[in-house]
């Protein structure tokens, strides 16, 4: 069985909404109340920022827009995986490494 190439735009596309669409519900929570003593209310503004410019990106003609944002966005999700060290392996950190991994594909695949 072949895969259905012209198809691929769509998955793309689709995948590039819901990643940035989960990125920014999941931090509107970082950014209410205002705290800016808080590191947590920068990154999660930066990430609610990123998301938008993520999707915009996608209607570039050029591809680097898309690479940039994706690359920080994977590093401030990176960080956030790392820096409270979880105690165990738990669903959210599973959930960090996914939204990883789909943050490097679009490094590697651009638009």
């Amino acid at each position: 069985m072949k895969p259905f190439k012209s198809a691929l735009p769509i998955a793309t596309w689709l995948l590039r909404i819901s990643f940035a669409a989960y990125i920014f519900i999941s931090n509107v929570k970082g950014v209410n109340p205002i705290n800016p003593e808080s590191l947590n209310f920068y990154l999660s503004l930066s990430m609610l920022i990123l998301s938008v410019i993520f999707v915009v990106g996608g209607f570039s003609s050029k591809q680097t827009l898309t690479l940039i944002v994706a690359i920080l966005i994977g590093i401030i999700l990176t960080y956030r995986l790392f820096v409270p060290l979880p105690d165990l392996i738990a669903v959210s950190t599973f959930k960090q490494v996914l939204l990883i991994c789909i943050s490097f594909f679009f490094v590697a695949r651009g638009n």
